[in-house]
């Protein structure tokens, strides 16, 4: 039996937050949702956690683990293992509307409906055969779900309005569990690209590129941040700042070289379907490293790469790492 709703959730070591969320999801007031669940190797009591559920709702949960062989194996530096979990959950997914599911979060129970009610509102105004990502705000609640902030979009400075492709080639305003797409971009992202950073920014740039983005500025869900997620306070000009400081800049660098890598990827994998205009934006996106920091930010500015501050739009003409000898063309 086909699901008109599916829910995919990739899990990892989530024996202490799992069964939170697994509840939301089944506590949702919409018919015919089904969970479909991959564990990606757990050590822990994950699995058996789930083996439970399963054993419990027979009817609304399935367990379908990934198979880490041919295009779904292990790509370390290519594609993330939570990103590569969620592809193979998202070929595995039938609905009509399908929604991403974190392990660690907590739903509320009227999240499913509320999107589906933006959904069908944007199905209506363009086809059922377009296109379409919904996402809602979030709740940034900590470990034992105590409140941080009302409004994940103000907690991040992450501005919802952002949502063009020029934009998203740049920086990722959606978070992936909160989001719903549709059938017609399910099919779309339902293959693992040669790279990406990750599963949402991709789904992003897909649905950017060739369909809608619409956000629901409401929290429909407690997006968990965990204790060991925070960075705690440095001691300025000490050896162990300066050290972070250091590791901190090569990690700029090489987000940065998986940013251009996935773009690449992005050309690969679409390029027949993208118009003119479109490779222009992408073309000029990869030209960004092999520019100087005046070329860059007339690039920028022209071809509109911002992220979701002014500082931040700014700082990509001297923070991105400047290319090599030239790479072959993405197409």
């Amino acid at each position: 039996m086909r699901h008109k709703i599916t829910v995919i959730m990739a899990a990892y070591e989530g024996e202490d937050y799992i069964g939170q969320q697994i509840d939301s999801v089944l506590s949702q007031t919409v018919w015919d949702l089904q969970l479909i669940i991959s564990d990606d190797g757990s050590g822990d009591n994950t699995r058996k956690i789930l083996e439970q559920y399963k054993a419990w709702y027979p009817e609304s949960i399935f367990l379908n683990h990934r198979i880490k062989e041919g295009q779904y194996a292990d790509r370390a530096g290519q594609v993330p293992p939570a990103a590569m979990n969620f592809f193979w959950l998202l070929s595995k997914a039938e609905g009509d509307y399908i929604l991403l599911c974190d392990q660690d979060d907590v739903w509320r129970n009227d999240k499913v409906r509320k999107l589906l009610g933006r959904m069908k509102s944007k199905e209506k105004q363009y086809g059922k055969d377009f296109p379409v990502l919904v996402y809602s705000d979030m709740e940034v609640v900590d470990q034992d779900l105590y409140p941080v902030a009302s409004s994940f979009f103000s907690y991040q400075h992450c501005n919802p309005k952002r949502r063009t492709f020029s934009e998203i080639l740049a920086e990722n305003p959606v978070t992936g569990g909160a989001v719903m797409i549709n059938r017609a971009l399910a099919g779309l992202v339902d293959k693992v690209p040669k790279a990406c950073c990750m599963h949402d920014w991709w789904i992003a740039l897909a649905a950017s590129c060739f369909g809608v983005i619409s956000c629901v500025r409401e929290p429909l869900y407690q997006y968990r941040q965990h204790e060991d997620n925070a960075l705690g306070a440095r001691r300025t000009g000490s050896p162990k700042d300066l050290k972070e400081r250091l590791e901190r800049q090569r990690q700029v660098e090489q987000n940065y070289r998986n940013m251009f890598a996935q773009a690449r990827a992005f050309g690969s994998m679409y390029g027949k379907r993208m118009t003119e205009d479109q490779k222009h934006t992408l073309r000029a996106f990869l030209a960004l490293p092999y520019q100087t920091p005046a070329g860059r930010l007339c690039n920028i500015v022209r071809s509109r790469f911002f992220k979701s501050s002014r500082i931040q739009t700014l700082a990509q003409c001297f923070t991105i790492p400047s290319a090599g000898e030239r790479g072959k063309p993405w197409d």
